[in-house]
């Protein structure tokens, strides 16, 4: 029998399978599956009515309630993973005495509301808000995350599409990763336009291999996305460096407490240089070299993912290791260590768990298996 911690498979109402294609070749169908996966106009059009509807119906309760939306890639509707793991982030942003005043008149209970405490609290009176207007439906909550979430499907017709699936989102307060990891996938995009594509490949392979979902023990999306920056930025065999170190983005340096790059600095010019080395690669070659990367000389023992940095390094001193353990004491093995470029002591591996550990080893090194192999990338992303 499974241990408590080992998650035990069940068949799903919505089962996902492989993609097809028109597309014959592997570049091809890279290409064809990243332009499915880029976020349009009208998918930004229906996060923002989203976010919009939200705001409407939480004022009610906060009037202080401010909401953003983000969408990291097309609505992913109609797939059990685009629920499991959606692409849309609603944020709510409220002073935090605010939002404790306006939960309840105990003056104690407001003082006891703190932090987690009270995202968790708010979490659930915004839910119950949302849910009784009657567009909105309750999926699943992560309260045991280090940061809360609550994950609704909205109806189509809230962000103003056409069709009758609805739309996943994940809702949460105060809660700064969603404005980071737009932040990086828009200036990654400036740097290369191949680095959001390659971002989303990655992601839809790790959502397709069930291995995204953090609140199961697995590496978040973010973390993804972080991985994809990284291997642009040191994962090139001959040493290319396609996205520059953090220092040298505009709006991402700012937000982790740099001065930020300026226009005319040697921002512009590093990225020209970075692009221009590796220009003849495609997104598909791109992805090769990820799994290459991770799969094959990566050494997640004596090495960090550091954004920040931009170079393969040691974690740093203030990084935290994360050595994952299994019920008996016994050690799995470290983590893979992943600094949070918006701060350095904070490690985003921390709550992979020893079923996540393992996972993620053996698809790492399946990938690189199967491309070794020459296998077609539906193959790849057969849904496990």
């Amino acid at each position: 029998a499974p241990t408590p911690s080992t998650p035990v498979a069940t068949p799903s109402a919505q089962p996902v399978r492989a993609p097809t294609f028109v597309a014959a070749t592997w570049d091809a169908q890279v290409d064809e599956l990243a332009g499915s996966l880029l976020p349009s106009a009208a998918t930004e059009r229906a996060v923002e009515r989203l976010a919009c509807r939200v705001q409407r119906t939480l004022r009610g309760l906060v009037p202080e309630a401010e909401v953003v939306g983000f969408a990291s890639g097309a609505l992913a509707r109609g797939r059990a993973f685009g629920v499991a793991v959606p692409d849309v982030d609603i944020v709510v942003s409220c002073d935090p005495k605010a939002l404790a005043a306006r939960l309840t008149s105990d003056r104690g209970a407001r003082q006891r509301m703190e932090g987690r405490q009270l995202q968790k609290t708010a979490l659930r009176a915004f839910t119950d808000r949302l849910v009784g207007t009657g567009d909105f439906k309750f999926r699943r909550s992560a309260f045991g995350a280090e940061e809360p979430k609550v994950t609704l499907l909205a109806a189509a017709a809230v962000g103003g599409c056409g069709d009758a699936e609805a739309i996943p989102l994940d809702l949460a307060i105060n809660c700064p990763t969603p404005l980071h990891n737009a932040a990086l996938l828009t200036e990654c995009s400036g740097f290369d336009r191949r680095a959001r594509a390659l971002i989303l490949l990655v992601r839809r392979w790790a959502r397709d291999r069930g291995i995204c979902h953090a609140a199961k023990g697995h590496l978040s999306p973010y973390c993804w996305t972080l991985l994809t920056i990284f291997f642009l930025q040191a994962g090139d065999e001959n040493g290319a460096q396609i996205i520059p170190p953090l220092e040298q983005f505009k709006a991402s340096s700012r937000l982790a407490g740099g001065a930020g790059a300026e226009a005319g600095t040697a921002a512009a010019p590093a990225a020209e240089a970075a692009a221009a080395a590796a220009s003849a690669k495609s997104v598909g070659e791109l992805l090769r070299g990820f799994f290459a990367f991770y799969g094959e000389r990566f050494d997640a023992r004596a090495e960090a993912v550091s954004v920040r940095l931009g170079r393969r390094s040691p974690p740093g001193l203030a990084l935290p290791l994360h050595v994952v353990l299994r019920e008996d004491g016994s050690t799995v093995g470290v983590a893979p260590s992943i600094e949070d470029p918006f701060d350095a002591a904070r490690n985003l591996a921390a709550g992979l768990s020893e079923h996540g550990l393992e996972r993620l080893r053996a698809e790492l090194a399946r990938s690189a298996a199967l491309l070794a192999e020459g296998a077609p990338l539906a193959a790849l992303l057969e849904p496990r």
